[in-house]
């Protein structure tokens, strides 16, 4: 709430901490000013009674806050505080009785007092008024220090847990990218050993999805369409090795060009179709991809044949769905809605979430390294 802003520099900067100490002393001397000059009803007076008073307030609200607090209050030892506080509030009191009676009083020319009794000390120290006056300021600048403590705590906790879900993140990507890529080696592989002539296009198409996963996949969000072109550059590599027998469709309907996603969300989805379906039967296999977008709804499915026995439904350990499921979870939290499973001898996989508003900075293009034929 406070970030960025003016009010949040103002109270936790230490580079303003001198304009703190000014807002300070002028507060300070408007709470003495309304309490005295009622009484005295001269303002030079109250001017006098600032000046002698301020420094020894501060040197009271010194303790208070850069020794009561740290060693005793933060730490849980409310009692020793307590008493601490209410010992150091008496001293304090005790001083500015003397102070004012002994030294405040002859400099505007009031005689100080003859004959002190403790009765009369008693009663002039140990007022409500005298309390409220000396802890007035050390209430307000408690009260100030105890959020300031909190609310560094509170950045302190969601930086630490920022760096956990981002640790976490970084793991499930580790997993994820080396997963993808022995998928498309192997696929690779198949059309090198059969020695299809179609192999250095898909050598080419493999030197584009290396340079996807390696380089533009550490960004926490990509382009959709990009990511669009990597789905049909892996299922290109993969109906090669099917031919014929695959039959495939692609339907991307909706405003895809400016919007964003995390990379390689929906290519674990796209693996166990191939892995789980087409690779499983024999004869004619199809499958369909179908993604929208409207507004900042996005809706994924895939849907492909398969046969309805336990060996055609996606893996539930290690990477696949659950890794998606986890990285669904720290990246939309609350914001996704995810169903799998067999209907009538086809596997649907269906994802809609709501896209994360972000700026799409356009930038020149990065030299990254492609594989080139010679």
């Amino acid at each position: 709430m406070l970030e960025g802003s003016i009010i949040k520099n103002l109270l936790l900067n230490i580079n303003y901490r001198w304009l703190r100490h000014v807002f300070l002393c002028v507060g300070y001397f408007i709470w003495i000013n309304l309490l005295d000059y009622n009484r005295s009803n001269n303002l030079r007076q109250t001017l006098y009674i600032f000046l002698f008073f301020y420094p020894l307030v501060w040197v009271y609200l010194s303790v208070i806050i850069y020794w009561l607090i740290p060693y005793f209050l933060l730490k849980g030892k409310y009692l020793k505080f307590f008493l601490l506080y209410l010992i150091w509030c008496c001293v304090g009191l005790s001083l500015i009785f003397f102070i004012y009676n002994y030294a405040f009083s002859p400099f505007i020319g009031i005689a100080a007092p003859q004959h002190l009794t403790l009765y009369r000390f008693y009663h002039e120290t140990f007022t409500p008024q005298m309390f409220m006056e000396i802890n007035a300021l050390p209430t307000f600048c408690v009260f100030f220090k105890l959020f300031k403590y909190w609310y560094i705590e509170q950045q302190q906790k969601n930086q630490i847990e920022k760096e956990k879900l981002n640790t976490e993140l970084q793991l499930l990507k580790e997993q994820l990218h080396p997963h993808f890529l022995f998928n498309t080696l192997n696929n690779l592989y198949s059309l090198v050993y059969e020695k299809s002539d179609k192999a250095p296009k898909m050598l080419m198409r493999l030197s584009g999805l290396l340079s996807y996963v390696l380089y533009e996949c550490k960004a926490n969000e990509v382009l959709l369409s990009k990511e669009i072109s990597i789905i049909k550059d892996y299922v290109a590599l993969e109906k090669e090795r099917y031919g014929e027998r695959l039959d495939i469709s692609f339907n991307f309907s909706g405003n895809i060009e400016d919007k964003m996603i995390a990379p390689m969300l929906f290519q674990p989805f796209i693996e166990n179709a191939f892995k789980h379906g087409t690779s499983e039967q024999l004869g004619k296999v199809w499958m369909s991809i179908d993604l929208s977008v409207k507004e900042n709804q996005l809706y994924f499915k895939i849907i492909n044949s398969c046969d309805n026995n336990p060996a055609a439904v996606p893996e539930k350990h290690g990477v696949g769905i659950e890794n998606v499921k986890k990285r669904l979870g720290l990246l939309y939290p609350g914001n996704f809605k995810l169903q799998n499973g067999i209907e009538d001898d086809v596997y649907i996989a269906s994802l809609s979430l709501v896209l994360k508003a972000s700026e799409i900075k356009k930038s020149s293009e990065s030299d990254i390294p492609v594989l080139k034929l010679v």
